[in-house]
């Protein structure tokens, strides 16, 4: 600041290209390709692909189940058969009439469960002689007749694996197929002594048999149809549920386009209806930024049209009429005058583009804000002089904050200027600085009209005037504005305490850094 009371210089030119500077230097983000480009499509895909991955684990399931299952199926059937048959071996054999009653009835046993089944006698060499077989069809044989695909199998089988399992079933693989056996031994008694014989039941063991493969032919055919229908449904739900978000679409286009008589609807759900508050709000954030923009256009026409025509006037005066030594100079002070009022007005919008341009970086240090106080009501000291204002200060001594010292000058000034455009008749000021519960408290007191209780909050608005606001009143209408995001960004506490007609007092509070020293009032 200088001697007279105004704002440091600012370079126009200077300021403006900082300020676009900042904007030019945001990086620009690329816009991103999509394979799907629209979310009806991506909604619809993702549908489709968690039924195709629902699908496929139905399928792992089923495959390994089915082989689980049909193993299972196979050996418990086996086991049954083969202890049917094992009950009805002949416990005796004295003459050939008891094998062929055996005989009989294993030939059933086989046809009925379509098992094959051999009978034979290891002898102590380890050969093995085919007594019995049937196959499973319920054709039998006997010892001496043809019996060379039983003798194959039963050379391929390790017979020993087959007796010693737990339940007497066992997986077997020969050159002639895959089976599922059942093994048992059974003593048998003659006249001649005893002898052991052992009973082997054999089913095919194949899982891609005629069933299964109905099985899996009828998996397949429904696997077909649920994707049909698993995207027939994707199709419709992503069109019911996109279909909010259209409306959305065609309404914020609406809005980008001026039309400001819409109202976004949530239709109940939580997401939708947040972003429909967002979207309202903005809506009235747009409506209020347009009726702002016409105001400040309005106030700053008028607040530079009449220095300028001020300015005009003297000059042609200065050029045209012949002036005495006395009306020169007060026709130049005019000029100076009205120079220096469009001097802080454009200063002030430069400051507040800038403060929220976020170009300006704030410098926090130890600062005496008791020796900032004393220097800004100083430079008061001409405008006291030529228009009678008294400004009187109480300040305390030695009270040390955190702040950046410039910006914490500008607000002294701002919020001086603004109670002596409005002080009233007694052209009286009160400034005053003391610390409570550990905070710097500052004071700016006027005796003028007040302001309406309903229209405390709206002074720090840029451009806002109250209702008792004077037309005439020196300033750009930013002043408190400037005041407002200094003191935010300094984490500060700040109001106004006013009632129509008692005047008003301008306030905040700085925390403080060190004990004030000396402490005490200080009139100037």
């Amino acid at each position: 600041m200088n001697e007279n009371g105004k704002t440091s210089d600012i370079k126009t030119g200077e300021a403006l290209s900082e300020i676009a500077a900042s904007a030019d230097s945001k990086p620009v983000a690329k816009k991103r390709a999509r394979l799907i480009p629209t979310i009806t499509a991506r909604t619809m895909f993702n549908y489709c692909v968690f039924g195709a991955i629902i699908l496929a684990l139905l399928w792992i399931v089923f495959v390994s189940g089915l082989l689980w299952f049909y193993n299972a199926l196979m050996r418990d059937d086996v086991r049954k058969v083969g202890i049917a048959a094992s009950d009805a071996f002949p416990k005796r054999a004295d003459d050939k009439s008891m094998l062929v009653l055996y005989r009989a009835r294993l030939s059933e046993i086989a046809r009925t469960n379509s098992i094959a089944a051999v009978v034979f006698d290891v002898a102590d060499d380890g050969t093995v002689k085919i007594v019995m077989t049937v196959d499973a069809i319920g054709n039998s044989a006997i010892e001496g007749e043809s019996n060379a695909v039983f003798e194959s199998i039963l050379s391929e089988i390790n017979l020993r694996y087959v007796f010693s399992t737990r339940d007497g079933v066992g997986n077997i693989k020969t050159s002639y197929g895959s089976f599922v056996c059942y093994g048992s031994e059974h003593t048998v008694e003659h006249d001649h002594g005893c002898s052991t014989l052992g009973l082997l039941v054999l089913k095919p063991y194949d899982i891609f048999n005629y069933q299964t493969n109905k099985m899996l032919i009828l998996l397949i055919i429904c696997t077909v149809i649920v994707l049909i229908l698993a995207c027939v449904c994707a199709y419709f739900a992503s069109r019911y549920q996109t279909k909010r978000l259209k409306s959305f679409t065609v309404n914020a286009q609406r809005l980008a386009a001026g039309d400001y008589d819409i109202k976004f609807d949530g239709y109940g759900y939580k997401e939708y209806e947040i972003l429909a508050a967002a979207l309202n709000d903005a809506k009235d954030t747009a409506v209020r930024s347009e009726k702002l923009q016409r105001d400040i256009i309005a106030n700053v026409s008028h607040d530079i049209r009449t220095p300028l025509t001020i300015i005009r006037a003297n000059a042609e005066m200065l050029r045209d009429m012949p002036l005495d030594e006395k009306k020169r100079k007060r026709t130049a002070e005019a000029v100076m005058s009205e120079t220096d009022r469009l001097t802080v007005l454009v200063n002030d919008i430069l400051n507040y583009s800038r403060l929220q341009a976020g170009v300006i970086d704030f410098e926090f240090a130890p600062c005496d804000i008791s020796n900032v106080a004393k220097t800004v009501v100083k430079q008061f000291d001409a405008l006291k002089k030529r228009d009678g204002i008294s400004i009187s200060a109480n300040v305390e001594k030695g009270v040390i904050v955190d702040c950046d010292k410039q910006r914490i000058e500008q607000v002294f000034y701002n919020l001086i200027s603004n109670a002596c455009n409005y002080c009233g008749d007694d052209r009286a000021v009160i400034v005053k600085l003391y610390t409570v519960d550990g905070r710097a408290r500052v004071e700016v007191t006027d005796h003028g009209k007040g302001i309406a209780h309903d229209e405390l909050d709206s002074v720090w608005d840029r451009y806002y005037r109250t209702a008792h606001a004077q037309r005439t009143a020196v300033g750009s209408g930013l002043g408190l504005s400037i005041c407002k995001t200094i003191l935010t960004a300094h984490s500060a506490r700040f109001g106004v305490q006013s009632e129509l007609g008692n005047g008003s007092t301008f306030w905040f509070e700085l925390d403080i850094s060190m004990p004030a020293k000396n402490g005490g009032g200080a009139k100037l």
